[in-house]
């Protein structure tokens, strides 16, 4: 098929939904316009312009040019306010001449000399009346009238009437004079009488030329002359409402708009495109999957080994690593180029993925602006990289263990982003993250990271520059092309090895960042226990310290996860036992400056 129909296709599939509400809403609307209108009926009347050359033998083609153009100009003149004006004062009509005018239609028949007016009316009656008024009307203002042409034939007829007898005298006597001839002997009588025939025959001639001259004024017709051909009569039925046809029309130029409003929109969207056939490449890179737009329950994370979702994860496994096949990669960086592209949704089941294959993984969120990776894994955000990287000094050896969360994948493990610091920026430009990124690689096969949108911080350009790959996630029809060629670039000016990108949602949109944890919001001590009753917690107290969600906060309340009774309406968390929780949980040594921030929140 040609590549631009099959691209029409597209956006007829994809846009099918408003194309039916466009052809739907106009045709009921008209529709109902429609089946509410009274009938109408439409009554016709034809004038004649000029002669009547059906009864002439040898018509003349320039009088009938002529008749044809004064047609025209008493077309123009049928629905002129004077005209219209006489015809409501005639018929008394309770009407306005602009609202005559547009009761009436008036068609010129080319080559006949005909004048139809159509008048249309909700009264059958009177549409016919005012048709035949508007016809006399119009003939009473031509300048050859019907009073004046009958008064010219009276008096001719008269005249023609008077010179037939004359003639028929004339012929008498000449005939009479003819047989006397016949008696006559003598030359001299002989010869006065053929005197008198022909001062006769003279008198015959001069008498007959007249008789013509007056029967061709009889029978001649002026060009400017207006006579009622065929009268108006009172129609019996309303003229057909074509009610299926107007629906129609109106139906398929609200698709055509709509169809044109859509090109226009897609023409003017620059955003990234998934289709069926695929997409080899987006801005010069390798499309290395595309993960179909799925909820965060049913994704790997939800245990559905066979959901689209999970193919798309697995598919994008491969085609990472057929990239590089021998050695392998053991530190890949995940990015994109703004917010809500769903890039740590990406990470986490890749990381669930490559854990299934048998490769130890750890998984790192260093997003310290907005963290959010724990999340999907229903993990805590208490002590992660923020807090490693904020205790260590510039040269000073890490102090394992590092506090990695334990997932319900068995090869995996999470670094979680920690609290948001003042500065993520300042800490990843030290010397500590390359040494942290060393030591996490001798305790995985693969590190994976989760960064922070390319064009909104320098934070993912930093440290793509320290990882051996990293990929561009976009979410489809939401990406610009544009935004994802500057972060391409951006990344390119660093000497990133950028395997590919991947496209995001391909079917519907989803967010990520809709509850973001903002830095320096965090509760001093002395409120904790204050709260309502004395050694309760609020759910949003909680949240802060465990740097999760409200919603995920009152979910744990209610699994039973945190030690927490509901009452009434609101939840609220035993103190002490959460704090016994918190010890519990990070059985670790954490020196002295992490242990300090821990015993500052709790």
């Amino acid at each position: 098929m040609n590549r631009g129909i099959r691209e029409y296709l597209n956006v007829v599939k994809r846009w099918w939904w408003l194309l039916v509400i466009s052809a739907i809403v106009p045709m009921a609307i008209t529709y109902y316009f429609a089946s509410r209108q009274l009938d109408v009926y439409q009554a016709e009347v034809t004038i004649l312009v000029g002669r009547n050359v059906f009864q002439d033998p040898n018509p003349d083609s320039r009088e009938i040019d002529l008749s044809n153009t004064l047609a025209t100009a008493y077309a123009e003149l049928a629905t002129r306010r004077t005209v219209l004006e006489r015809v409501i004062q005639r018929l008394g009509l309770k009407t306005t001449p602009e609202y005559l005018a547009a009761q009436i239609g008036v068609n010129v028949r080319p080559g006949t000399q005909m004048l139809e007016i159509r008048v249309l009316d909700a009264d059958p009656e009177t549409s016919a009346l005012i048709a035949n008024a508007l016809a006399d009307e119009l003939i009473r203002r031509s300048p050859v009238s019907e009073e004046s042409i009958l008064e010219q034939q009276r008096f001719v007829e008269i005249q023609i009437e008077e010179l037939e007898a004359k003639i028929e005298e004339v012929d008498a006597q000449i005939d009479e004079w003819t047989a006397s001839l016949a008696e006559l002997t003598s030359a001299t009588e002989i010869q006065e009488t053929q005197a008198r025939i022909d001062a006769l025959e003279q008198v015959k001639a001069r008498y007959q030329t007249t008789y013509v001259g007056l029967l061709g004024v009889s029978r001649a017709e002026s060009p400017n002359e207006l006579s009622l051909f065929e009268p108006a009569v009172v129609p019996s039925e309303p003229v057909p409402r074509q009610t299926v046809l107007t629906v129609a029309v109106s139906g398929a130029a609200g698709v055509g708009l709509a169809f044109s409003a859509i090109l226009l929109m897609e023409h003017l969207d620059t955003s990234i495109r998934w289709s069926k056939d695929g997409v080899q490449s987006i801005a010069d890179l390798p499309v290395l999957g595309a993960i179909p737009q799925e909820s965060k329950r049913e994704s790997l994370l939800s245990g559905n080994p066979l959901s689209p979702i999970a193919d798309a994860i697995r598919s994008l496994r491969v085609n990472i690593f057929l990239t590089r096949p021998q050695p392998s990669y053991t530190t890949l960086l995940l990015t994109s180029p703004g917010v809500s592209e769903g890039k740590s949704f990406i990470t986490a089941n890749l990381a669930i993925a490559l854990a299934a294959s048998g490769n130890r993984v750890i998984v790192v969120d260093i997003d310290m602006r907005r963290p959010a990776l724990h999340e999907f894994f229903n993990q805590m955000n208490v002590i992660g990289l923020s807090e490693i990287l904020s205790s260590m000094d510039d040269g000073e050896e890490l102090e394992p263990p590092i506090p990695l969360q334990k997932t319900d994948s068995g090869n995996l493990r999470l670094l979680s982003a920690g609290r948001p610091p003042a500065d993520p920026t300042a800490l990843l430009t030290s010397s500590r993250l390359p040494a942290l990124l060393t030591y996490l690689k001798n305790q995985a096969d693969i590190v994976l990271i989760d960064s922070p949108p390319t064009l909104e911080t320098p934070d993912a350009r930093l440290v793509a520059t320290m990882v051996e790959g990293a990929i561009l996630v976009a979410s489809d029809r939401a990406t610009r092309r544009e935004l994802v060629q500057r972060a391409k670039d951006e990344l390119l000016a660093k000497d990133v090895n950028l395997l590919g990108i991947v496209v995001n949602r391909v079917k519907r949109k989803d967010d990520y960042y809709s509850s973001p944890v903002h830095v320096g919001k965090h509760r001093e001590a002395k409120s904790w226990g204050q709260n309502g009753s004395k050694g309760w917690l609020k759910p949003r107290d909680v949240a802060e310290v465990l740097g999760i969600s409200k919603s995920m906060t009152r979910e744990w309340c209610k699994n039973g996860r945190l030690p927490a009774v509901k009452k009434g309406l609101r939840w609220r968390v035993d103190r002490d036992k959460f704090a016994q929780m918190l010890e519990d949980t990070w059985d670790v040594k954490l020196g002295p400056r992490r242990a300090s921030e821990l015993a500052k929140r709790t």
